[in-house]
């Protein structure tokens, strides 16, 4: 069958006998020879290996027969996957896997867990998101490793089964390292003033916004692989600088968001980033500090404060560190000096602000 269909072209030996095993197990599969053939004359093959390795062939399922092995209702079904990220098929066709199965029937475990349904679909966009972020710094690796592939496609399902493997492995990584930073950000009490607080998502934190200066100028200059090399670098630095009680939210283009229900340690933070990419050459940062109440909704943060920080770190200069007078107040005079830097119009906010620089070995301005 395959010697007929030409897909055993120019192979002898061990070659022949490799890639007759390969196409064996993608035909008992269900891959049709008219699929086989059109993969292998499109040099398409390794990826077709690596795709059934990965989600071998079965049952497939309509949105309403997930719905009823699952109990769950279609509409609810449908709003799970697209929170997750995974497009839904409006035909009514069987499009759908095992594995999707599964991912539905993660809905009504965590229901049976107590949760709301509000705060299981904000969870589900969170996960989406992140994953699509994690799939997408994926790619390219995968992709080399497929290009290496192309004319080894028996390669490819070693490669395949040693990606399950390891998936299994990051999968146990996740889960502790989940499990460490919920400890962490219990024990360090991130959230505010005890049970007098008005809300549980409310937190009272000093927010931090770092930018590198320069940036869009550079982005006239620089190819955008380049470009993105220094936010990668950035963010690596800070990730490597970053500890409890202080938390790494976010990249944002050329900044990172930083919060801190203790300020003065934030602002230790600052001064080791603004530091430590001035002496790894990354173009200098400017740092804008304020505090106040903010709310955590769906993984993500918003206050005013966020603003006030965003608005304090444009007036900023190079190397300098900014912070209102809500946070200088709250400083540990003993460990961080500051001075007065000014009051400054921010936009978005009527009058004045007072603003106070944090006087550092690098960011000293007179």
């Amino acid at each position: 069958m395959f010697t007929r269909a030409g897909l055993l072209d120019g192979l002898t030996g061990a070659a022949r006998r490799s890639r007759i095993a390969v196409l064996q197990q993608l035909v008992d599969h269900g891959v049709s020879t008219t699929e086989l053939s059109r993969a292998t004359s499109a040099g398409q093959l390794a990826y077709l290996v690596f795709d059934d390795a990965l989600a071998p062939r079965g049952d497939m399922y309509t949105l309403e027969q997930i719905a009823q092995h699952t109990g769950v209702r279609v509409a609810d079904v449908e709003r799970w996957f697209r929170s997750m990220g995974r497009g839904v098929s409006t035909t009514g066709s069987a499009d759908f896997s095992h594995d999707d199965l599964r991912l539905a029937r993660l809905l009504t475990e965590y229901r049976a867990l107590g949760n709301d349904d509000a705060a299981l679909f904000a969870f589900a966009r969170v996960v989406g998101r992140n994953a699509s972020m994690f799939a997408d710094v994926s790619r390219p690796f995968l992709e080399k490793q497929l290009e290496a592939y192309r004319e080894r496609p028996e390669v490819a399902l070693l490669f395949a089964n040693d990606l399950r493997r390891f998936a299994a492995v990051q999968s146990r990584l996740l889960s502790q390292a989940v499990t460490t930073r919920l400890r962490q950000h219990l024990s360090q009490q991130v959230r505010i003033g005890g049970t007098d607080r008005p809300s549980q998502d409310v937190y009272d934190v000093a927010v931090c916004f770092a930018d590198l200066v320069g940036f869009t100028i550079l982005g006239e200059q620089l190819s955008p692989t380049e470009l993105g090399g220094l936010a990668d670098r950035l963010d690596s630095l800070t990730t490597d600088l970053v500890e409890e009680p202080v938390r790494f939210v976010k990249t944002i283009g050329d900044a990172v968001m930083l919060i801190s229900p203790d300020p003065t340690a934030l602002v230790q933070v600052a001064v080791q980033l603004v530091d430590a990419a001035r002496q790894r050459g990354l173009p200098p940062l400017h740092v804008g500090i304020a505090w106040g109440a903010v709310v955590h909704s769906a993984g993500d943060w918003v206050g005013q404060s966020l603003n006030r920080a965003s608005r304090i770190v444009a007036v900023a200069e190079p190397l300098e560190i900014l912070v209102d007078s809500e946070t200088m107040s709250r400083l540990d005079a003993s460990v961080v000096e500051t001075d007065f830097a000014g009051s400054y119009p921010l936009k978005g906010f009527s009058g004045e602000q007072e603003l106070y620089r944090v006087r550092s070995a690098t960011n000293e301005h007179g």
